[in-house]
């Protein structure tokens, strides 16, 4: 019995000294609050990662396109042997120390690997990178020199440097002479 003594006397000091703890509404309550701010933030967070995907690919061009204007202006204004090494000693473009890989061979579909096209004969340099967030294929055209023809639905054949991009679940990302469906632009990458 002096169990059950010391038992009934806890009780009546807990309930003398008040509430103790949480109601199981009071924490209902404040899971469903948390659970509000994660609906609205698990959406917001997801959107910018898109967003930063998508700028890394871009990023990820321009400074292949500067790795390759170097390779240019050191191989006698040529693309000839951009991945291959030339015949003049010059380095390939993959000896500058970008942290990114360079194919010409295959698609590319990870974050900071470069599909590369180039035709030494007539200066034209096609490069695709792939985004991962959104399964776009950002495309950077340079043309060194004005083209015989239109070449990847540009409807112009001067030179420049010219920007698209594939959206929305692109199959492969892979640079090629006959990129199609695309739009260009001259003054910088389109909306994302």
């Amino acid at each position: 019995m002096r169990h059950v003594e010391r038992l009934r006397a806890r009780r009546l000091r807990l309930e003398e000294a008040g509430e103790e703890g949480f109601t199981l509404i009071e924490l209902l309550v404040v899971l469903l609050i948390i659970g509000i701010l994660l609906a609205i933030a698990i959406p917001t967070f997801l959107s910018v990662t898109k967003t930063a995907n998508n700028t890394a690919a871009q990023a990820n061009l321009q400074t292949a396109l500067t790795g390759a204007d170097t390779f240019y202006t050191a191989n006698n204004q040529t693309y000839s042997n951009l991945l291959g090494g030339s015949a003049s000693g010059v380095s390939t473009i993959t000896a500058i120390d970008t942290g990114l890989t360079y194919t010409s061979t295959a698609a590319t579909t990870k974050s900071n690997s470069i599909s590369i096209y180039y035709s030494g004969a007539t200066g034209l340099l096609v490069m695709a990178a792939y985004s991962p967030g959104t399964k776009d294929c950002w495309v950077i055209q340079d043309q060194k020199a004005t083209l015989a023809a239109a070449k990847n639905g540009e409807t112009t054949t001067s030179a420049g440097t010219y920007y698209a991009v594939a959206k929305n679940g692109v199959i492969t990302c892979q640079s090629s002479a006959t990129m199609t469906n695309l739009t260009w632009s001259a003054t910088g990458f389109p909306a994302g």
